[in-house]
C-alpha cells in the first residue's frame, strides 16, 4: 500500500456511477457526508444506459410489470434515454457533486484491513484508498472467462465478452447459461435493433439463471424471439472461408459444435460464468446466495461485512432504476446515522 494512503481516508467510497451510484453520491451530499468520492471504470456516468439503450428508448421507473415508488431524495421523470441522461447531469451539477466523480478508474479489490477501515484498490493514480464505508453499485455486466479453444486472430474482433461491439442487424450467438448470458440474450432482443440472437449452453436445460431471467429466456425462446442451441458445446471457431476469399475484414465466424454441426454468425458474445461482479463480491468477503446475489439487510443494504453495502442490479434481478435509487437512500441513511 502506498505510503501516502493514510491521507486518503474517506467516510464513503462509492464504486460504480450507474443510477444507484449517482443517487448514492447525491444522497451522501444531502446527508452531510463531506468526505466521499465515486469511482467509475467507464468515462461517464450511467454508462450501461448510454451503451445499451437505443436512441429514444423510454426510461421507466417500473420494470417487468413490477411497480416501484421513490422513497429517497433522488427521483426522475419517465422520459427518453436522452432526457434521462440530461436529468441526471442536471442533478449532479445542481447538487455540486461533479468533482466527486473519478472516471476511468477500475476498482479491482475491496478489503477490510481493520475493524473500521476498508482498503479500496484502483488501477489508476489514486492507488489504494482508505474508507470507513463502501457502497458497491457495479451492476451485472462483468467480464466472463475465456473458453478453452483457440481464438484465431482474424476473427478476434468478432469474438467479444460484452455487448459493446454488437451492431444493428447482426446475427449474434450468446454463449453461456448464467444470468449474464440470459441478460445479454434477451437484452439484445429487447433493444429492437434487428439482431438475430441465439443462446448456446452446453447443458440441455437452463439451471444457473435466477428465476426471473430463466422465465424471460424460456418465454422468448417459446415465442420465437430468441433461438436456442442447448445441450451442445462448441468445438472450435474459425473464419468463414468465403469471407476470407472475398477479402472481408474481419471475416464472419463459423462456429463448429461438438455434435458435428456448424453455423455462421456475425458475432459471438461469451458469458461463460465467473463474471467479475460475482468474483468481486466473493473476493470482498460478501456471502452470496445460490443465484450469486449478496446477502444483505433489506432495510439498510448492508452486507454481512459491517460498513460494506451493495445496491442496484447486483443485489436483485429486478433491474429498476427507481429501486436502485431507493437502495442508495437506504444505504446512505444508515451510513450517515453511524458516522
Amino acid at each position: 500500500m502506498p505510503q501516502n494512503s493514510c491521507d486518503k481516508l474517506y467516510d464513503l467510497v462509492i464504486i460504480g456511477a450507474g443510477p444507484g451510484g449517482v443517487a448514492s453520491a447525491i444522497e451522501a451530499k444531502l446527508a452531510g457526508i463531506n468526505k466521499f468520492l465515486i469511482l467509475e471504470k467507464a468515462d461517464n456516468h450511467n454508462d450501461m444506459i448510454r451503451k445499451f439503450y437505443k436512441p429514444g428508448k423510454r426510461v421507466d421507473k417500473d420494470w417487468q410489470g413490477k411497480k416501484f415508488e421513490f422513497i429517497g431524495n433522488v427521483t426522475f421523470d419517465e422520459c427518453s434515454k436522452e432526457e434521462y441522461l440530461e436529468q441526471m447531469e442536471k442533478k449532479i451539477k445542481d447538487h455540486k457533486v461533479e468533482g466527486r466523480f473519478y472516471y476511468n478508474h477500475h476498482v479491482y479489490a475491496v478489503k477490510k484491513i481493520c475493524d473500521n477501515i476498508f482498503a479500496v484498490a484502483t488501477d489508476h493514480e489514486l492507488g489504494a484508498i482508505l474508507a470507513k464505508n463502501v457502497i458497491i453499485s457495479i451492476g451485472r455486466m462483468g467480464k466472463p472467462n475465456k473458453p478453452s479453444y483457440k481464438f484465431p486472430g482474424a476473427i478476434r474482433p468478432r469474438l467479444n465478452f460484452n455487448l459493446d461491439k454488437v451492431q444493428p442487424g447482426e446475427k449474434v450467438l450468446v454463449v453461456g447459461g448464467g444470468d449474464t448470458a440470459g441478460e445479454y440474450a434477451y437484452g439484445l432482443v429487447d433493444m429492437n435493433i434487428g439482431c438475430d440472437v441465439t443462446l448456446n449452453y452446453r447443458r440441455d436445460k437452463i439451471t444457473r439463471m435466477n428465476p426471473t431471467n430463466k422465465d424471460i429466456v424460456e418465454k422468448y425462446i417459446k415465442e420465437g424471439k430468441l433461438h436456442s442451441r442447448l445441450g451442445v458445446d462448441i468445438e472450435s471457431v474459425e473464419p468463414v472461408e468465403e469471407d476470407v476469399e472475398k477479402g472481408i475484414t474481419p471475416p464472419r465466424v463459423k462456429v463448429n459444435y461438438k455434435d458435428g454441426t456448424s453455423e455462421i454468425f456475425d458475432r459471438v458474445v461469451y458469458a461463460l460464468g465467473g463474471t467479475s461482479p460475482v468474483d468481486f463480491l466473493k473476493n470482498s468477503g460478501i456471502e452470496l446466495n445460490e443465484w450469486g446475489e449478496p446477502a444483505h439487510n433489506e432495510e439498510t443494504m448492508e452486507t454481512n461485512i459491517p460498513g460494506l453495502y451493495t445496491i442496484g442490479d447486483v443485489v436483485t434481478s429486478a433491474g429498476s432504476i427507481a429501486l436502485a435509487f431507493n437502495h442508495a437512500y437506504l444505504a446512505v441513511k444508515d451510513i450517515a446515522k453511524k458516522l
